[in-house]
């Protein structure tokens, strides 16, 4: 590898081709002739230890010599070329690593160590810059240049660091909360984010502290970007503390930061160690309040759902929860309204659509509120609210019947879980019961149990529960899986009230068709289930054409307008019975079908047709010992 990135692009160019002008490679590198003179003088010097050797010619331009000497070091500089256009393939990537370049370089970049970083020409790295400019506008920042020296990006570091948070850091992949990105660890490459989540883990524990999978995360990065700026010995500005601190938190965040501190050799001055407390709190839901400031909240909460009463008619008043979630929601938020006037929710467009009723409610109640107006509450704050008065208007329509009992696991905090809450009571009141709303941390303390659905917004792996993992910012889709899910368990349950316990036999006695099938529809006689003459119509249709249809399986059946609803008699052998010629079955379906029972008849034949295609499931039913472990072998 050479000095710099320039010249493993020349290098690499003159080994793919025989010749190549100074006019050339000066214009596709967008510097001058004379630079690239001196860049093949300062190649030429490196080139000497491989025994190689760049020359001009004369109207044909520039030719490297002695290929054969550099061929290992041309497939190392290829390799890092491919990599780095694989990485750097849009403008979006291209502007994303400018900005990362401007935000972490100690000093002033010039245009040429830019162009050839990110593989582009002067003409379009200026055009980056312009828009970067408008971005950086937003957080008060600018980037500067300087005469024959570069440019740089100033302003307030806390204005940087939330740039660094807004701009560099992928929130919405599907894995944040579970895992660390490549571009996470390429920005912190000096630091051991597994490490410094394990540490808020330990210091700060599920079952102790209220906070969401997703603010954790943010948390952990805040505390990554604290470490990185701190290390490079950047100075926050004045930072005010919003919070009275409860000891059990001081202690743990003061516990953290020395193990921090002592980690890195660094030390957290007074305004560094604000910075991170307002981020923490931000992103802890907090249970300890002053009595006066917790009477006040409430007292807002039941004025609040008054006026909804009283003006629309809505009568949310008895709904504990919503008023829990409430206070949760305005104890936490209004405190950090200054420190987060700058966040957006990104929920805003799929509530306004999918809850309008809910939202023009939550207008209704905070432009009615004296105690709020002094908070200047904007569309994404009401958006919020509007969340839990949509999933408690979900709550009021539930249906008392059987569910399936489901768990939702998500990592974007209590706005997020009510509105997945409050979409699946909307869309699937009368088939799913929510058991519990928890976190991925919590998930991970211990099995849930009772539980026959999980809900995710995080990938889960290797769970004996059926999992639907749903996007956040897509969760119509969610809902979508969700249903095929349902669809397909309404057809198992179909199936599985076909069979019955007295109607399942295991045997290991030889017998031939004939006598089994006489056996069965005696059995089904006594019960009543068929008429006399339905064991002759059986085998009168085995002997026009033998219903085997597998190694295994036969269906032996008949259609009697007696039979009032359908049923299936299973019987497994474990010694093979010869059905037709040399032909052996072991798991005999005998089917008395009703005559106008065709949706039943319709349900069994679609899962045969499946059955006769999968092997395994056919043996898996074979070695069942019981009724039970017939049933849970069919799916």
């Amino acid at each position: 590898m050479f000095a710099h990135k320039r010249l493993n692009q020349i290098f690499h160019r003159l080994y793919i081709e025989k010749n190549c002008s100074s006019g050339i490679l000066a214009t596709e590198f967008s510097v001058s002739e004379r630079t690239i003179r001196n860049d093949i003088t300062e190649l030429n010097t490196d080139l000497k230890k491989y025994q190689a050797k760049i020359i001009s010619r004369r109207n044909l331009g520039y030719e490297l010599l002695q290929k054969e000497n550099v061929k290992q070091l041309f497939s190392e500089i290829d390799k890092q070329i491919i990599s780095s256009n694989q990485q750097l393939e849009t403008s979006e990537d291209r502007i994303r690593q400018l900005l990362l370049l401007l935000l972490l370089s100690e000093h002033e970049l010039s245009l040429d160590e830019l162009c050839t970083t990110i593989f582009v020409g002067r003409t379009t790295l200026l055009g980056y810059l312009r828009q970067l400019r408008l971005l950086l506008a937003s957080y008060n920042l600018k980037i500067t240049s300087k005469m024959n020296i570069g440019y740089k990006i100033s302003g307030d570091e806390s204005a940087i660091r939330q740039v660094i948070s807004d701009q560099l850091i992928e929130k919405n992949f599907e894995s944040y909360i579970s895992q660390f990105s490549a571009s996470e660890k390429e920005l912190f490459d000096e630091i051991d984010l597994e490490n410094l989540a394990t540490a808020v883990a330990s210091y700060f524990p599920p079952n102790q502290f209220r906070i969401s999978d997703y603010n954790r995360k943010n948390f952990v990065i805040h505390l990554a970007i604290s470490i990185l700026r701190t290390t490079k010995k950047h100075k926050l500005e004045t930072i005010s503390n919003f919070f009275t601190i409860d000891k059990k938190i001081q202690s743990a965040m003061d516990e953290l930061l020395s193990t921090i501190e002592n980690d890195y050799q660094i030390t957290f001055d007074l305004q560094e160690r604000y910075w991170l407390y307002n981020h923490l709190f931000s992103d802890l839901q907090q249970e300890v309040h002053s009595n006066s400031q917790t009477t006040k909240i409430y007292q807002f909460i039941d004025q609040m759902l008054l006026e909804i009463n009283e003006i629309i008619g809505e009568n949310l008043l008895q709904d504990e929860i919503l008023r829990q979630d409430l206070f949760v929601h305005f104890s936490s938020y209004l405190s950090l309204k200054e420190l987060l006037k700058n966040k957006k929710n990104p929920l805003l467009p799929e509530i306004k659509k999918n809850f309008s009723y809910a939202f023009e409610l939550a207008v209704l109640a905070t432009n009615n509120s004296k105690w709020l107006s002094e908070f200047e509450f904007t569309e994404d704050d009401i958006g919020y609210l509007a969340l839990h008065i949509a999933a408690a208007i979900e709550r009021k329509k539930e249906l008392s019947i059987h569910k399936k009992r489901v768990l939702i696991i998500c990592g974007q905090g209590v706005s997020t879980s009510r509105l997945i809450e409050a979409m699946i009571k909307k869309r699937f009141s009368d088939k799913l019961e929510i058991v519990d709303i928890i976190s991925y941390a919590t998930f991970q303390l211990s099995e849930p149990q009772n539980v026959n659905l999980i809900i995710s917004t995080i990938p889960l792996q290797n769970q004996q529960i059926p999992i639907v993992q749903i996007d956040f910012l897509d969760i119509k889709q969610g809902m979508e899986k969700i249903d095929e899910i349902l669809a397909i368990e309404e057809k198992h349950l179909a199936l599985t009230k076909l069979f019955d316990a007295s109607m399942f036999v295991i045997n290991n006695q030889k017998t031939t068709r004939d006598t089994l099938i006489n056996s069965i529809g005696n059995i089904l006689e006594e019960q009543e289930v068929v008429n006399i003459g339905f064991t002759k119509k059986v085998l009168e249709r085995e002997h026009i054409a033998p219903t085997n249809i597998t190694d295994l399986i036969a269906i032996p059946h008949a259609i009697d307008a007696n039979i009032k609803q359908t049923k299936i008699f299973v019987y497994i052998s474990q010694s093979p019975i010869i059905w037709r010629d040399d032909k052996t079955v072991k798991i005999i379906f005998l089917l008395a079908v009703a005559e106008e029972d065709k949706e039943n008849l319709h349900t069994f034949f679609e899962y045969l047709s499946d059955l006769v295609e999968n092997k395994k499931l056919q043996q898996k039913i074979g070695n069942s010992q019981n009724f039970e472990m017939f049933l849970s072998s069919l799916f």
